[in-house]
């Protein structure tokens, strides 16, 4: 075989119609996606986009992205974390939990098919109503509201419409703080993973008041106190009376709420599960906080500013869930907390 060393080569067009050896760096065409051509390619060609600083292959039909070649989207999720307790009459309040992550490249979804995206609420301070995404409230009778905080809400994607059993992937939020005289350790589960962690309970030997974290298969159950209202599939559970505990997170299955117990206990809440479904979902990531830190703050697209933290032991609110999601063309669209859920359509 010949050998031809060339140093530098300009031209237009190159065919190659056996072994190209190059020992040598090659430089894609850089195009931004506005100045991505649309006529006159061929399949196959490759173009570096310095808009989303991704290798960009031409299929046929359209630009994908080489990276995750086929998939439709990624999409990454960030559970609310639960809201902070207050110390109330007591001595201390206690941290809520972090909100949970998850993330997957998603195919398979037919054309038309409507996604609705929901941005959990962090964890609201003695809430007297859910946190949105399923954070479980803190108080249901309306009496002596100074202690526990709800849990914080869950972020997801359904398909179609939003219930349990349409479930895309979804990321849990972190349980409720809760209170105590001794110190600030009735701090709220997080959220996140196939099972959430439990609140903590861990004075006077009363670990049975935590609150239990939401699992795979089922909501986080009762502690010793009893609920007055169980958690459940999307829905974090509330304290037996007033807010004497913290709220759990809402998730796959929501975490179940703190108990409360003279004279040191009004326990955390338990953190909400996480989920991908397997029909769609592929490369996933489901991953749980641990306490007031959130699973997913390492992860590419995280935008600090106390997204899906647990709320403070001095009666912060929890962070606020957010979900990203890249298209086939590399397009990012970000969706912060707002109140509601936003539907989109498959191409």
């Amino acid at each position: 075989m010949s050998q031809l060393n060339v140093g530098t080569v300009n031209a237009t067009n190159v065919n190659a119609t056996g072994e190209l050896d190059v020992d040598a760096k090659i430089k894609i065409p850089q195009k931004t996606t506005a100045q991505l051509p649309t006529s006159g390619v061929v399949a196959g060609e490759m173009v570096q986009n310095t808009t989303t600083n991704k290798m960009m292959v031409y299929d046929g039909s359209g630009w994908k992205n080489a990276e995750g070649e086929g998939r439709q989207y990624r999409i990454q999720c960030w559970g609310a974390g639960g809201g902070g307790g207050r110390a109330g009459g007591w001595s201390y309040g206690a941290e809520g939990g972090g909100g949970g992550y998850v993330e997957a490249d998603i195919n398979g979804l037919a054309s038309n098919t409507t996604l609705v995206i929901r941005v959990g609420e962090g964890g609201l301070v003695n809430g007297t109503r859910m946190s949105y995404g399923g954070g479980g409230q803190a108080n249901r009778d309306g009496g002596d509201n100074r202690y526990g905080s709800n849990g914080g809400g869950a972020s997801a994607v359904f398909v179609t419409s939003a219930s349990h059993a349409n479930v895309l992937l979804i990321a849990g939020g972190g349980g409720g703080g809760g209170s105590s005289r001794n110190q600030e350790g009735n701090i709220g589960g997080a959220g996140g993973g196939t099972t959430g962690q439990d609140g903590e309970s861990p004075y006077d030997d009363k670990l049975q008041y935590r609150g239990r974290a939401g699992a795979a298969h089922e909501a986080g159950r009762n502690c010793q106190d009893g609920s007055s209202y169980s958690a459940r599939a999307l829905e974090g559970g509330t304290p037996n009376s007033n807010c004497y505990g913290g709220a759990g997170g809402g998730g796959y299955y929501g975490g179940g709420a703190g108990g409360y117990s003279e004279s040191n206990t009004m326990a955390g809440g338990g953190g909400g599960s996480g989920y991908l479904n397997p029909t769609y979902c592929s490369n996933i990531q489901n991953h749980r906080g641990e306490y007031r830190m959130p699973a997913g703050a390492g992860f590419e697209g995280y935008p600090g500013s106390g997204i899906s933290v647990g709320g403070d032991s001095n009666a912060a609110a929890g962070g606020h869930g957010y979900v990203r999601i890249t298209d086939a063309a590399g397009t990012v669209t970000a969706y912060s907390y707002t109140g509601s859920d936003v539907s989109i359509t498959v191409p």
